[in-house]
């Protein structure tokens, strides 16, 4: 039912008005209260995970908050506590791959993880008196309070321009004064006060022989001594686990319990990694425990995990643990067999992508030609619906009037619908729309 977006929307409504890259949204994770959102230059008030993040919105972490904003490709940035972001730009090609994006840092840490661009595309973190630009990277941004705008490099290569122009490769940093005077490149160097390197450890440890979309990361409070903090995680089976813990130091416990009740343990040097090969399907319990050192702050530690599961069409519901697996001729039968009119139906989906689907479609509707395409994400639970355009008889449709179309072919609200279970992931792999969850 869900798939009919690929054929719905501005069949009936010609517009010339279309721009040719359209906004979309970013979904906002909360790990660790509180993350409050401003829209459009309002107030801020607190929000939580599945939120949506415009562009002209700002998101703010207080002293102990943190959360993320991703967009549609996968496009990730972490907020570090008392941090505070604005999202100037996200905009979308009607092809359904990102166009241009830009974010203004006011203070604080972020890590952003930027996805393959196409050709001509852009992503942009801007400072006080600089700004980043990068392709396809991995990189840290740190404002501290008078401006200073300090540059990590860990993938790819970044371009830093204030009143001078620095190049940077991976490995590298660099700093802006407050003026704007970019000093020379030099190495990575240690901080303590940086959270994200235990994140970056325990991400790298899991992505190794598992599924690119299968990741997901917790962010626990600060342990003490003794503490124990629980997560879940679904998993419909068909190859390994792999769970990885980083925290800045001290010492730690990991424990996985699989859905056949075997517990696995490890304890050691960040980062923690246990993996268990031929894993069950079913509802992973992982626990976090703090064992010693880890003072009266306490420690935030970071968990992740994936998993290797076959990128095939797929119906499985096993111990509360769901996977939904649909092909471009699945879709495509799915929305043959409940559309009349429909014909010459030619459905693609994206090759891959670790959050989220691009799905396209083209045919003629009652002897109308239309083409059009959809980004499809998972967001707070359920799946919400972006359309990035459409044309019929040529002329380009405006999104907008897609989404209110869809809406009133599905009979549901495209921005959160619902499968009949939790959605933990949605992302595409060879051509496959991939649908992750679990029942509560």
């Amino acid at each position: 039912m869900i798939f009919v977006v690929v054929v719905a929307g501005g069949i009936f409504w010609l517009n010339q008005s279309a721009q040719a890259a359209v906004n979309v949204s970013a979904t906002l994770t909360v790990y660790q209260p509180a993350t409050s959102v401003a829209h459009s230059g309002g107030a801020y008030t607190p929000s939580s995970t599945g939120s949506q993040v415009q562009a002209g919105d700002s998101v703010k972490t207080d002293s102990k908050g943190r959360a993320s904003i991703q967009l549609p490709d996968g496009t990730l940035t972490r907020l570090a506590s008392d941090t505070e972001i604005r999202l100037d730009a996200d905009h979308f090609t009607k092809s359904g791959t990102l166009h241009d994006a830009k974010i203004t840092e006011k203070i604080g840490r972020t890590l952003t993880t930027v996805q393959h661009l196409v050709a001509g595309a852009t992503f942009q973190v801007a400072g006080q008196s600089a700004v980043a630009s990068v392709r396809g990277t991995r990189f840290e941004v740190y404002i501290k309070d008078d401006g200073t705008m300090i540059v990590k490099l860990f993938d790819g290569e970044l371009d830093f321009d204030g009143k001078n122009h620095v190049h940077l490769h991976a490995g590298q940093q660099a700093t802006a004064d407050p003026q704007g005077n970019i000093g020379p490149p030099g190495p990575i160097q240690p901080d303590l006060l940086d959270p994200f390197g235990p994140a970056i450890a325990a991400s790298d440890a899991v992505t190794a022989g598992t599924t690119l979309g299968t990741e997901q990361d917790y962010v626990g409070a600060p342990l003490h001594n003794g503490d124990q903090q629980q997560y879940t995680y679904s998993y419909a089976g068909g190859g390994l686990v792999k769970a990885s813990l980083g925290y800045p130091g001290s010492a730690m416990q990991l424990k996985v319990q699989g859905p056949d009740g075997q517990m696995y343990s490890k304890a050691g040097p960040s980062p923690i990694l246990v993996v268990i090969d031929s894993a069950p399907a079913g509802l992973y319990n992982l626990f976090v425990v703090g064992v010693s050192g880890l003072g009266t702050a306490g420690e935030e530690p970071f968990l992740a995990v994936a998993a290797k599961e076959p990128c095939v069409s797929s119906d499985i519901d096993q111990l509360k643990a769901v996977r939904r697996g649909y092909t471009a001729q699945d879709l495509a039968a799915s929305v043959s067999a409940g559309t009349s009119g429909l014909s010459n139906l030619s459905v693609t989906i994206a090759t891959s992508s670790p959050a989220g689907a691009i799905v396209t479609g083209k045919g003629a509707y009652n002897g109308v030609g239309w083409t059009g395409a959809v980004l499809l994400v998972a967001r707070g639970g359920a799946i919400q619906i972006m359309a990035v355009g459409a044309k019929v008889f040529g002329v380009s449709v405006p999104a907008q009037q897609i989404v209110q179309q869809i809406g009133t072919a599905i009979g549901q609200d495209p921005s959160n619908l619902s499968p009949g279970f939790t959605v933990d992931r949605l992302f595409a792999c060879d051509n496959v729309v991939m649908i992750d969850g679990r029942h509560t």
